[in-house]
């Protein structure tokens, strides 16, 4: 995916240089800054986005509310998809925002970190519960070369709060020079200071009791890497406004896990009865062998394929536990140098064709499976581990993890 960043010499667009020149499968095109010569980079850096040249799939806007226009212009131009990661804008600006959409997908949001979106979520259901009753404070923390305060995340969350309702409460940006008692406002609070990626905390004030949730950014990397994630989802999508819900929502899967150190033990032509597949696993259970995932074809001539996943360190003591199956005609094969990887998410329950992306793109670059095993949110199977950390990485470009 090549890639235009807007502001690309400021702080969020050389994180996202950066982030991008670690992640396989995306390339910068060009940069486009107001001062193009500020920094050295690897890539062409222009005024505006109309000197690019030709062959972006999308541009990511980290600069300023100004550079709207240009960016909204060369898009619909181009027919190229918008992921927008500034703040600041007039409600001029979120109509023209609005308008353009109606002719190219654009990505929009006040914060593009996941763990903001889920900060929403949970400061709505509060809302919901309790927010008639309680004095609500926005408190945010930025670095000192943020512009514009308070946060459109913090006025995110505010609006996020107040749709949740019934009356929804006025907000008040700071309480300096006010000498009367506090009103039923939302409080929105501001502090700059050093280089504080961006911390926000929502606290609902009752009586006798305080409710606060918190999210702590650690590092900028967060939004960069969820602007990267916005341009992989918002490719593939039709003209339209979208934010962080809707790219949530729409993601499968979520999360990915790797567990190395495993073996697989395959009986090939076992008797098929519910007594020796039972003694299979009672005999492995008497050694203290835990068994993962298990497989089992369909019954032939009165004789089945049984496989099943362990730690590899328990192989061998496993094996021969299983010795006396071969009297009766059993082969007995033994894998090990396996790696355990586990996809899931709540999408999963909702939507189609996931086996089949998951594994099409596994199977595309040559990635044998061992074993599966699936449920409603979850799908577990076994690669070689030598090409585990690969598969991992094949998986969550796919998926835009």
């Amino acid at each position: 995916m090549n890639i235009i960043i807007c502001g690309v010499n400021g702080r969020m667009g050389q994180t996202l240089a950066q982030v991008i020149a670690e992640t396989e499968g995306f390339t910068v095109l060009a940069g486009v800054d107001k001062d193009p010569d500020a920094v050295n980079n690897s890539f062409p850096v222009f005024k505006s986005p109309f000197e690019c040249p030709d062959g972006a799939d999308v541009l990511i806007d980290f600069s300023r509310p100004e550079a709207l226009p240009a960016n909204l212009g060369y898009a619909q131009h181009k027919n190229i998809p918008l992921v927008i990661a500034t703040t600041g804008y007039t409600e001029e600006d979120k109509a023209e925002i609005k308008l353009s959409s109606e002719h190219i997908p654009i990505f929009m949001a006040a914060n593009m970190s996941v763990g903001v979106s889920l900060q929403m979520e949970l400061a709505r259901r509060a809302a919901e519960f309790w927010g008639e009753d309680c004095d609500i404070e926005i408190v945010e923390r930025h670095h000192n070369r943020k512009v514009d305060a308070p946060s459109g995340t913090a006025l995110a969350l505010a609006e996020c709060i107040n749709n949740a309702m019934m009356s929804p409460k006025p907000l008040l940006c700071g309480r300096c020079s006010r000498s009367e008692r506090r009103g039923r406002e939302i409080g929105l609070h501001a502090v700059r200071g050093g280089t504080i990626p961006g911390d926000h905390t929502v606290m609902f004030i009752s009586t006798d009791e305080v409710l606060e949730i918190k999210h702590i950014a650690q590092s900028p990397r967060i939004f960069a890497l969820g602007a990267l994630r916005a341009a992989g989802f918002i490719c593939s999508r039709p003209p339209g406004l979208y934010n962080m819900t809707d790219m949530i929502q729409q993601n499968a899967i979520t999360n990915i896990y790797k567990d190395d150190g495993q073996a697989m033990i395959t009986l090939a032509n076992l008797p098929f009865s519910p007594q020796t597949i039972a003694s299979v696993f009672s005999d492995i259970a008497a050694v203290g062998v835990k068994v993962d995932i298990i497989s089992q074809t369909s019954p032939f001539n009165g004789r089945v394929g049984l496989s099943f996943s362990l730690p590899r360190a328990d192989l061998k003591r496993s094996l021969k536990q299983l010795e006396k199956f071969k009297k009766d005609g059993v082969e007995i094969i033994a894998t090990d140098a396996l790696s355990k990887l586990t996809v899931e998410g709540p999408g999963m329950e909702r939507q189609s064709g996931v086996a089949a992306r998951l594994f099409g793109a596994l199977a595309e670059k040559g990635i044998a499976i061992s074993i599966i095993t699936t449920s409603e949110t979850k799908i577990s199977f076994c690669v070689e581990s030598e090409r585990s950390t690969e598969a991992v990485g094949i998986v969550a470009s796919a998926f835009y993890l």
